[in-house]
């Protein structure tokens, strides 16, 4: 059985979820207080008004905290607030307080579909898959036309071993999207860890139809050759990848590791 991509946990559609340049304003404590890690007191604190999606989030947290503290502060506020400070946990790389934050406005708004994503995606961080599982159903259960949460709660299958469920979500997919490649991609992968290479090999074709100029399904399928030992079909795929991308640096390490070096773009 193949083993799934590491490269998945971090690559699901808005998972990019990285350190906030932030952060080195301050640190975290260990310590969890109230659900919520403890930060050190900075001598200016932003405004509340910097509980945004785009602030850095350090300043997002304490913005959003200020707004929380005031008592005027209407129920529909108090949800957008604990859905944005959510978020920045995320982006703290904190799931734990993110989902403390995400359960507060789902509390207030059981129909919250940012707040319910959010969870999903903090759960999948620290590996609670069946949690995560719980918040995509939530999701398709609210809008079951959707493709969305059926490709992210595949994900989650696929991550957790469950790969004839991921299959089953990831053929959901194409039933809504004929066209969807990530889809494809994704339910070629899961056929690959179940060892069914021939109903991945025809995905991965498909897929190539849909669009030939992605450079996503071939690295796809070359990294699937290169965990199955079958070089020569990886270098094929990686360089019909770099060709499409010629600046994607992992591509060009994978490469090199198979005795195969290209100038620098």
């Amino acid at each position: 059985m193949s083993e799934a991509p590491s490269a998945w946990s971090r690559q699901r559609a808005g998972f990019g979820i990285a350190a906030s340049a932030a952060a080195a304003l301050c640190w975290a404590t260990a310590a969890i207080a109230g659900g919520l890690p403890s930060y050190t007191e900075q001598p200016q604190p932003p405004p509340a008004a910097e509980c945004e999606p785009d602030t850095p989030a350090y300043y997002a947290i304490r913005g959003c905290s200020a707004l929380l503290g005031s008592p005027d502060t209407d129920p529909q506020t108090r949800i957008r607030i604990f859905t944005m400070r959510g978020y920045a946990w995320l982006k703290e790389e904190e799931p734990t307080a993110a989902i403390s934050d995400f359960t507060r406005a789902i509390r207030l708004d059981t129909t919250n579909a940012s707040a319910i994503t959010g969870r999903a995606r903090a759960h999948d961080q620290l590996k609670q898959y069946q949690e995560a599982a719980a918040d995509w159903t939530r999701l398709i259960n609210l809008n079951s036309k959707d493709p969305e949460p059926y490709r992210q709660r595949a994900y989650t299958y696929h991550l957790d071993g469950k790969f004839e469920l991921a299959v089953a979500d990831f053929t959901r997919v194409l039933e809504l999207d004929k066209k969807h490649l990530d889809g494809r991609i994704g339910r070629a992968l899961a056929y690959d860890a179940m060892d069914k290479l021939p109903e991945a090999l025809d995905d991965f074709d498909k897929a190539i139809k849909v669009d030939a100029r992605s450079p996503a399904v071939f690295q796809a399928r070359a990294e699937m050759w290169d965990r199955r030992k079958e070089n020569k079909k990886a270098i094929a795929d990686y360089e019909a990848s770099l060709r499409l991308n010629s600046i994607n640096l992992k591509i060009r390490q994978a490469l090199q590791r198979l005795g195969v070096s290209h100038p620098n773009p």
